[in-house]
């Protein structure tokens, strides 16, 4: 089951063991808005002022220490996405030591486990490779190495991707059913499952047996296991998308109470899935700034396969930061933030602030298509020039790419806009959120650059329809709580029906850290 964030980032860049004992940790990092620090000045991640370290362990029969010690790497970097490094960290323990079954199948594993890439045809070779490697040297493994390498085996062998990943995944869940004491077996079962299904919901609305399962193994994981980070990492994406965030509070918390290794991002990254959606834009913002430290610090460490792998998902850190940051009205911060990453982030954090001037110099220094096109034709509509609106719209169709505006939607309530035609604009805008408004539970960093939900209920508001204008920032708040912009929207749609806004308005004032306030010219 690929989730849709990844496949976001992608098209962005196509269109342009126990916890240990406390520790001293590192120096804590500048308060959030502060000048990022250089990759030259960081040497190590910034952590919270008192921190546990992040461990991970799979116990290896007769190991080594060191070989022990790559392993247990290598199960880390598993259960934070850098299958780079995993197949790294797994390679060295088999040069230390040959006979290292689990270490065959950890890299077997690296082109898996990821729920967003979870196969690609050069990891299928790999993978496969290293599974006849395994096979070689059985006669030392465990029962359960065997287990794993027989249950991935069949992951990698004929038939289609489905197939092969239903196989999987019903092998662990055969072997999980009568053994439940290995909370790093519980953990990986979970992951099979999340890539063989293709739903969480029947047709009903209600949960799956599958979903159930995954649940169980998790949290039957965490039992046998409380800082287990795979197992965390997984619980807050199963429960975001069952719609119930507020119930993975606990393993946001627990992923941000630790200290992180370089090339371990996507780790503290992962609690902002959680604040996103009950409104802790503050730790959001703390928890993925975090994140990008320590991808500075992996990155300036050289570009090898883990580097190389964590890049995919930089940006999705970076988008976190700055979808916090704008949502809660620190633009200056913002800015500052976005300087110091590519010009894509530039130009999506000028769309956000409706810096329109910016986002044409932008657009055009990028060269021009793709989603710069995209972001020149918003900024021009805003202005009201309908010369640049038009060229860019060109310039969409000659790359006959309408991805960044959800299916051509917004292109098109961008066009009724320069047009002064509001009826047509909020016709638009319906049709774009109508294409968002059922996602599991919706995504607002998909986008937060040009969100949806605000901009069509704003199109209500101009279209002279506060009471529809009311139903969709009341809708769209309980997706996603405390938003100011949501919560000014809500009280000037009120304060146009003549009703109390007094509620939304207080609830504003309470969560907007702008330097200014808000204006409906602002939404959108």
């Amino acid at each position: 089951m690929i989730r849709p964030f990844l496949a976001v980032v992608l098209a962005a860049a196509l269109l342009a063991a126990a916890p240990a004992p406390l520790v001293a940790a590192a120096p804590t990092p500048p308060h959030h808005g502060s000048p990022q620090q250089t990759v030259a000045q960081q040497t190590a991640p910034p952590q919270p002022s008192t921190v546990q370290e992040a461990r991970a362990h799979w116990a290896v029969q007769g190991a080594d220490d060191e070989t022990q010690r790559l392993v247990d790497r290598g199960v880390m970097m598993l259960y934070a996405f850098d299958v780079g490094e995993a197949r790294v960290a797994f390679g060295k323990a088999l040069e230390k030591n040959p006979d290292t079954v689990l270490a065959y199948w950890g890299q077997a594993e690296a082109d898996t486990i990821d729920i967003n890439q979870p196969q690609t045809d050069a990891g299928d070779k790999r993978g496969g490779a290293a599974v006849g490697e395994a096979r070689k040297h059985m006669a030392h493994a465990s029962e359960v190495e065997r287990m794993l390498v027989d249950a991935i085996a069949k992951r990698y062998g004929r038939g289609d991707r489905k197939d092969r990943f239903a196989r999987y995944a019903d092998a662990l869940s055969a072997w999980t059913k009568t053994h439940r004491d290995d909370a790093n077996v519980l953990t990986v079962a979970a992951y099979a499952i999340w890539n063989a299904e293709d739903a969480l919901f029947d047709g009903h609305d209600a949960v799956t047996p599958k979903a159930k399962e995954m649940l169980a193994d998790l949290d039957d994981a965490l039992k046998l296991e409380p800082a287990n980070l795979g197992a965390h990492h997984l619980r807050i994406h199963l429960l975001e998308q069952l719609r119930r965030a507020h119930d993975a509070v606990p393993d946001a918390e627990a992923l941000g109470s630790y200290g992180y290794p370089p090339g371990t991002s996507h780790l503290p990254h992962m609690t902002g899935h959680i604040w996103a959606r009950i409104g802790e834009y503050g730790k959001l913002i703390d928890d993925n700034e975090r994140a990008v430290a320590n991808d500075q610090a992996w990155f300036a460490q050289g570009d090898g396969p883990g580097q190389h792998y964590m890049r995919s998902y930089h940006d999705h850190d970076v988008d976190f930061v700055l979808y916090g940051l704008t949502t809660i009205g620190r633009n200056d911060d913002a800015r500052s933030f976005a300087k110091n990453e590519d010009r894509m982030m530039q130009v999506k954090t000028a769309l956000r602030l409706h810096d329109d001037a910016r986002v044409a110099e932008l657009a055009k220094a990028g060269g021009g298509g793709g989603y710069y096109a995209f972001a020149s034709l918003v900024a021009a509509a805003r202005r009201g020039d309908a010369d640049a609106v038009h060229a860019a719209k060109a310039k969409l169709d000659e790359d006959k790419n309408r991805a960044a505006g959800t299916g051509g939607a917004l292109t098109d309530a961008m066009l009724a806009l320069v047009k002064h035609d509001e009826t047509a604009r909020a016709a638009a805008y319906a049709r774009a959120y109508n294409a968002t408004k059922s996602d599991l539970p919706g995504d607002p960093k998909n986008f937060w650059a040009t969100p949806v939900g605000e901009g069509y209920a704003a199109a209500l508001l101009a279209a002279d329809k506060p009471a529809e204008a009311e139903k969709v920032f009341a809708a769209e708040l309980k997706r996603f709580p405390n938003d100011p912009h949501l919560e000014f929207g809500l009280a000037e749609a009120l304060k146009a029906q003549g009703k109390d806004d007094t509620a939304p308005r207080a609830a504003y004032k309470s969560h907007w850290k702008g330097s200014r306030d808000l204006a409906l010219a602002d939404l959108g």
